[in-house]
Parts: structure tokens; C-alpha cells; sequence
């Protein structure tokens, strides 16, 4: 496994990514406590960085949840809360009630005034998570995002004019990459990867579920351009799991981006309805006065060709000009 297979395990995995925060977690703990290591066995050491492994799982845990905005995300975020609330009375019964029951002289008798200092212990507890937490949302997505972009780049310039489905295709892709916050950047790396490891096999086929996926990312990275999108709920599970070439979907959408002008009262439309023997996908977009006579871009040419291939398929293809003002795909898939 290379190292960009690797990255990209960790940005997805949550155990990995918890695991290399625990280490870090560990490695704090153990410089803090550099100058009392002496006064520690493994045992007890282990027993002292316990409740800060336990706690911070806990909840690292909830965060990572909460960020995925799941249906229950916020019940992720109630329970952050709760960890962070009842932190103080379980630590409290952790040191001075459970260990001592078993470790003589882990701990002295609890007193009154060993509140503050545990308190103390606690909130820098939680100010190593939030350091920790920030580093790894901040810090990681940052590197990530850096180390993915520079193998898009090499594999950009290394792609020849043959494998790309269009120059302008790619650099449009890029840039929108770019363009985009760097809390999104790293899904959107992920989406231009996906397209360039595509480019470099272009007859192939994908369903039509996956190719769908990809083109919605697309539009809703391409916020310089207002999108109509209807029909896809009357679509079946035996719609979504028909082939269709990979990216040529998405060809279409950047090919009405390029050519279509900059009007909110002009949207791009994608429309699936139903015709006398299946379904039919519509694309229509308006198309700039100064673009008219320019052709509708490159990667139709290589969109043409691959769907050429596909007659045995039960799928017709079919451009057309509406009032010389619009342009319309209309791809039917026949039952």
C-alpha cells in the first residue's frame, strides 16, 4: 500500500485517526509528568493515564460522530456535553474510590481542598483535547489536503491529451477544488481524484447510481452557476444499476457550466422523466450569445464515441438546439 492509500485510510477512518490522537494524548501525558515518572510503576502509570484514554475516546468519539451530520448528530453533540459535564465526579470516584480499593496508597484520603487541584487536573485535561482536536481538524485536513493536491498535480501533468476527456474539463475541476473551504477541500480532493483515476480508463462503464453521486458533487461544487434538479425519485433500483460511461454525466454538466451564461434567471436544468419505453434524462442550458457559433466543447467528441459503443445497451443519445438559445441532451434509457 503506498502512502497516499494510506492518508487516505486515515482521513476516513475513525479508529485510525483516534489512535494516532491517543499516542499524541500518551506522549503529553508522559512530558508532563516527566519529572514524577520515577515515582511509577508501568502498572500504575497505566492506571494514572486511564481515565484521560477513556475520557478522550469518549469523547473524540462524539465530535467525529457529530461531524458527519447523521440523522442523530445532535445526540452525538448532547453526549459530548454530558462527558464533558460528569467528567469531574467520575474521575473523582476513579482515583480516590475504585483504585484505592485495589492499589493501596495509589491515592491519599480525599480532602476538601484536593477539589481544586483535581479540578485543575481535568481542565487541562480538556484544553490537551480541544489542542489535540483542533490540530487534527485544522492541522491533518491541511496536510492531507496539501499531499493529495500535490499528486493531483503531478497526475495532471503527467496525463496525456489522449487520456483526458478535456484540458479545460480537468482545469475547471481543479479550480473548483480549490476554490472550496478548507473544511470541504478534502472531500473535494476526494472527488477529483475519483475523476482523474477514471480519466485514465475511459471506456469504462460505471453504473449509473455512482456516476449520479459524482455529478451531484459537481453541482454542488459549482456554486457560480444556479442548477434545476428534478425526476431522480422516479427513478427504480434497476434505473440506478444501469452502465453508463463513466463521467460523461459529468462532461455534460461541465460543458453547460463553460458555455452558459453568468444568470441566476438561467439555470442549468437536469431533469429525469418518464417516457413510452423508460426513462429519459433532459440536460438543457442557455447558452451564451458569444459562444453560439463555438461548438459545445471537446469532451462531447470522446462522450459521443463512448455511447457509440453502447447500442447493444438500449440507450439513445441525442443533442439538440433549442431556438438557437439552448442547449438540450436528452439520453433515453429504454426498458
Amino acid at each position: 500500500m503506498n502512502i497516499q492509500s494510506n492518508l487516505t485510510s486515515i482521513q476516513h477512518s475513525l479508529l485510525k485517526r483516534m489512535a494516532i490522537c491517543l499516542v499524541i494524548l500518551l506522549l503529553g501525558l508522559t512530558i508532563v509528568n516527566f519529572g514524577k515518572l520515577h515515582l511509577f510503576t508501568p502498572l500504575t502509570f497505566t492506571l494514572y493515564v486511564l481515565p484521560f484514554m477513556l475520557f478522550f475516546s469518549a469523547m473524540y468519539t462524539c465530535y467525529r460522530m457529530a461531524l458527519t451530520k447523521g440523522r442523530l448528530w445532535f445526540l452525538w453533540w448532547l453526549l459530548l456535553i454530558l462527558f464533558v459535564g460528569i467528567t469531574y465526579r467520575c474521575v473523582k470516584y476513579y482515583y480516590y474510590d475504585l483504585v484505592p480499593l485495589f492499589f493501596k496508597g495509589f491515592t491519599t484520603a480525599w480532602k476538601p481542598e484536593h477539589k481544586t487541584e483535581l479540578l485543575s487536573r481535568i481542565n487541562g485535561g480538556r484544553l490537551f483535547f480541544v489542542a489535540i482536536v483542533a490540530a487534527d481538524y485544522f492541522a491533518w485536513a491541511h496536510f492531507y489536503t496539501h499531499a493529495l493536491s500535490k499528486k493531483v498535480q503531478a497526475q495532471l501533468h503527467s496525463m496525456s491529451d489522449v487520456q483526458l476527456l478535456s484540458g479545460h474539463f480537468m482545469r475547471r475541476l481543479y479550480n473548483i477544488v480549490r476554490m472550496q473551504r478548507k473544511s470541504v477541500q478534502s472531500e473535494s480532493l476526494d472527488f477529483f481524484q475519483y475523476v482523474t483515476d477514471k480519466i485514465a480508463k475511459p471506456t469504462v462503464l460505471v453504473p449509473l447510481k455512482e456516476e449520479w453521486h459524482y455529478l451531484m458533487l459537481l453541482v454542488s461544487y459549482s456554486t457560480d452557476r444556479s442548477f434545476i434538479v428534478e425526476g431522480d425519485e422516479l427513478l427504480d433500483q434497476a434505473m440506478w444499476n444501469r452502465s453508463v460511461p463513466t463521467l460523461s454525466l459529468m462532461t455534460w454538466i461541465e460543458n453547460a457550466i463553460a458555455y452558459s451564461p453568468f444568470d441566476p434567471v438561467e439555470p442549468i436544468v437536469i431533469r429525469w422523466t418518464k417516457v413510452q419505453h423508460g426513462m429519459r434524462l433532459h440536460i438543457k442550458n442557455c447558452i451564451a450569445s458569444a459562444d453560439l457559433q463555438h461548438g459545445t466543447g471537446k469532451g462531447l467528441q470522446l462522450v459521443n464515441r463512448l455511447y457509440e459503443q453502447m447500442n447493444n445497451q438500449f440507450i439513445e443519445l441525442e443533442y439538440a438546439l433549442d431556438d438557437q438559445k439552448y442547449f438540450v441532451i436528452k439520453l433515453t434509457f429504454k426498458s
